[in-house]
This record gives C-alpha cells, structure tokens and sequence, in this order.
C-alpha cells in the first residue's frame, strides 16, 4: 500500500511483520491499536507468493518499493529474515527498486543480492549515536553499533547508496557536541556524505512508553514537551514538538559539526512541519509540470 505521509507517499510499502522485536521506546507504531503485544511479531506468511501474484496482475509495474514503514525488515527472527529476503528478491529480479530504513543487522546473504543489483538499491541505516549504553535503554533488541557501521561500510563497498537517518535525537541525552562530532565523524569514515536528522517527537503511546525508562528519565524528556501544544504532524492529530528553539539549536549544531566534516545534513521535513521544508528522502525530488510531485532514484 502506498504510506500516507510525506517523502514515501508516492511509493508503495511492504511491512514484513505487524510488530518488531527491536522495542524501540520511541516507536510510535507500538502503540497502533492494531499492533500485537509486547514481545509478539506476527508474520504475514507467505507474502512473497502473495507479491509475485500481484505483479503479474499489474498493467504498470512501480519503478520503486518501500520497505518497513512501521515496522523493520530485518528482524533478527529466522522466519522474518527469510520472508524479506524473498520479497526482496521478487522485486529485483523484476528490475524494481528498494529502498529500507532498519536498524536491524543485514546478513550476508542479502548483501550478496544487493550486489547484484546496486543500482536498485537505497539502503538507509537508523543510528542516533555511538553509545551502547543509549541503544540498550532506547532500542533494546536491535542491531548493536559495531554491526549496523559494519553494515553500512559493507553496502557502500557494494556499491550501494547507503545514508544515515539520526532520528530521533533524544534531548540532553544525544545532543551533545562530543556525541554529535563522534556519530559524524564515524559517518564519514564509513563513507556516508549524507545524514537526515529529527528530535523526538512524542504521541500518547510514546508517553507511556519513555514512562517506563529506569530512574525517571521519562519524566525528564516529557517535561520538556509539556508547554507544547497538542497538533497535527504526519498523520497523528496527537503529536507534541520539542519545543522550537531548542530544535533549532540542535540542528545548528549538527550544520556546523557536518560542514566541519563535509557531511550533508538534512532536517527531517515531516517531522519538523514548523521549519522550512527540507526533503530528507533518499529519492531526487522533482515537480512536474501540473506542480505534483514525482520521485525518482
């Protein structure tokens, strides 16, 4: 189905799973009243021979697919794994593009296909920062540090367009200098020229969520949205920003660090609807003449 948001709406999406095994605190797709409980994944079964029957019922095949808009591709779960790994393929073999955000670990299998195919693939890496202290209280069933840089060094020796998305920046937490100058100047190393970064943003469900952290760390990062009004940002009519100028302040210091290092940095555009647009999608936005907008890779 085609998202109905921002850079990937005119995109059609696949989701692999409904739920994902990383718990990310601030996963604002745990707490869709259709997700599973916690510490369940369903898999859709068998979705690859659903995805061959309707491409070949398709007058126009898409140029581009998605993947992972709520929820990640690359679950470290046997049967999610084999599951993408064929979807995958359907879509390459037929000469279609992918593109994925995950901050899960790429086996080597799949790096083998995308070598295959580099020029249909875009493949974007979630990393907010070097800590594994900060992955193990935000994201504690993802991909360690060390495998997603691992990752991301094997995709851009494949030839792969490969980017980073530091989303969300947690607020007195991984705004620091010395953090930001690490994770940039990792990226760098790494190969990376381009990085698109957001601050947290908080829904009710992501509330109770960051509730739950140890040591009334919650309450600290919720305090600092609660002057903020309640509005409309994607498609949630109950989302709060960080307040403005702190973001503001945020982002000016990542500028200013990435030019240091020559790094392209770009502000998440549908996540900051109060700033000046920019586009952060890994596609080359165009206009056409009816003023649409139309992605191409």
């Amino acid at each position: 189905k085609h998202p109905a948001f921002g850079c990937l709406r005119d995109l059609p999406s696949i989701n692999i799973t409904k739920g994902c095994m990383h718990g990310c605190v601030y996963c604002y797709a745990r707490g869709f009243p259709e997700a599973p409980p916690h510490g369940e994944v369903h898999l859709y079964d068998g979705m690859h021979k659903a995805l061959e029957r309707e491409l070949e019922r398709k007058r126009k095949l898409p140029q581009w697919v998605s993947f992972s808009t709520a929820s990640d591709a690359f679950q470290d779960i046997d049967e999610v794994l084999k599951e993408t790994y064929l979807c995958m393929k359907v879509l390459l073999e037929r000469g279609i593009g992918i593109s994925f955000l995950t901050k899960g670990a790429i086996p080597q299998d799949f790096i083998n296909l995308f070598k295959r195919h580099p020029d249909k693939v875009r493949a974007r890496i979630g990393l907010v920062c070097l800590d594994e202290g900060y992955r193990k209280v935000f994201e504690p069933y993802s991909a360690s540090i060390n495998q997603r840089l691992k990752d991301l060094k094997n995709l851009i020796n494949e030839g792969v367009e490969t980017s980073i998305r530091i989303d969300p920046v947690i607020p007195n937490l991984t705004d620091s200098f010395s953090s930001i100058e690490a994770l940039i100047k990792e990226c760098k190393t790494s190969g990376i020229k381009e990085v698109a970064i957001s601050c947290l943003v908080l829904r009710p469900s992501i509330i109770k969520f960051l509730l739950e952290l140890p040591e009334k760390m919650g309450w600290r990062l919720i305090n600092l949205y609660r002057k903020g009004p309640w509005q409309r940002v994607i498609t949630s009519a109950r989302t709060k920003l960080l307040p403005l100028s702190m973001r503001k302040r945020i982002y000016e210091l990542f500028h200013r660090i990435g030019k240091r290092y020559d790094m392209e940095t770009k502000i998440c555009g549908c996540k900051n609807p109060d700033m000046p647009w920019q586009y952060c999608s890994p596609w080359i936005e165009t206009k056409s003449i009816d003023g649409q907008m139309a992605l191409f890779g």
